[in-house]
């Protein structure tokens, strides 16, 4: 609504324009009109001058782009490549437990199946998925406890004549191996699923408690490891969106320059890319375009300059965007906090005030 607002006053302003230039040459008309020697050349002048300037205001005035910058958002993330290997944590042995029980793979050896090793490094999303599946097991495990007692319960239940060979399959549907019902001795039957059940509930009980008491730890470490990660391998994705209110179609190039702005002439540069640039760099007239610019993982910058991104990162010093068109015409956007969410957390202010001054 903003680009076709400015689209409709540069319309008027032409307009304008050159109903101004129609009164002045009537009126120069008007006062030269008494020399008619000279009133031919007058107008032939005025004619070729207007021929002249409404190409030129056509190129240069009414048919250009006109390239605004709004930044959404900035976000910092843990590049993939950074891994964790739950191997050299042991605080994250019940971690890695539970990655090793994820779909495992077997491999055969001397003619027989054995399991193989997983590869047990995994990303700080990966790591968070497994800190937050622990969390949800500790909710859960009672309600396990729960189940195996009633198994248990039910076994328990039957005797060598309630017990019938039906009632053995019903019991082998969870169970891989099966229990093969024994028709000449049931007791031995029953005693083998009794012991099976008791297994199940004591394996539970014992990772319940295993989990209740270093849960504390996992989250500890998982918190200490994703500072680390985010101090030393992270990187920025800057959210922005490219408005072009001007009549031309015009596209931006791929670097970007982010400035961090810490005090007094004092500043921090990070270096962006555009992403998806083959899609996103080209802005047609009275169109938006938003694009997504990333940094490289500042690993690659100076020491100096990492520990001043860690200091003012979270702060509400400010920040701007610049970009450049093919034409070379540079274009800053509007200022930013460094800090992830703030410029949000602005605008969502600002509508709740217009909200509540709204009369229902």
């Amino acid at each position: 609504m903003k680009v076709q607002n400015s689209g409709n006053v540069e319309g008027v302003k032409i307009a304008l324009a050159l109903f101004l230039g129609l009164v002045i040459g009537m009126l120069t008309l008007y006062l030269l009109g008494e020399s008619s020697d000279y009133s031919n050349l007058i107008a032939a002048t005025i004619g070729a001058t207007v021929a002249l300037i409404v190409p030129f205001w056509q190129t240069y005035v009414i048919q250009i782009s006109k390239l605004a910058l709004e930044v959404n958002g900035i976000s910092r993330k843990v590049s993939d490549k950074a891994k964790v290997s739950l191997d050299e944590h042991s605080e994250l042995s019940y971690l890695r437990k539970m990655k090793e029980d994820d779909k495992p793979r077997f491999m055969i050896i001397d003619g027989e199946p054995k399991r193989s090793l997983k590869e047990r490094s995994v990303t700080l999303d990966e790591l968070e998925e497994l800190l937050q599946r622990a969390k949800q097991d500790l909710k859960d495990f009672p309600e396990k406890i729960a189940d195996r007692k009633t198994e248990l319960e039910k076994i328990n239940s039957f005797n060598t004549t309630s017990f019938t060979r039906h009632e053995c399959n019903k019991l082998n549907r969870t169970l891989h191996p099966e229990i093969d019902f024994n028709q000449a001795n049931v007791e031995e039957t029953l005693e083998q699923f009794k012991q099976h059940f008791e297994e199940r509930l004591a394996n539970v009980k014992e990772k319940y408690d295993e989990l209740q008491s270093s849960l504390p730890e996992i989250e500890r470490k998982v918190y200490q490891i994703k500072s680390d990660l985010i101090s030393n391998n992270s990187y920025f994705e800057i959210s922005a969106t490219l408005i072009n209110s001007g009549r031309l179609n015009t596209s931006i190039k791929k670097p970007a320059l982010f400035r961090v702005y810490t005090g007094k002439e004092n500043y921090i540069d990070l270096k962006l890319t555009l992403n998806d640039f083959e899609i996103k760099s080209e802005i047609s007239p009275n169109s938006t375009v938003v694009g997504t610019l990333s940094s490289a993982d500042i690993s690659q910058l100076p020491e100096e300059d990492r520990k001043l991104i860690n200091t003012y990162w979270g702060q509400s010093v400010q920040c701007k965007l610049f970009v450049e068109d093919v034409q070379g015409t540079a274009t800053a956007s509007n200022a930013i906090a460094f800090s992830e969410g703030l410029y949000q957390k602005i605008i969502f202010d600002r509508l709740a005030v217009v909200a509540t001054n709204q009369n229902m």
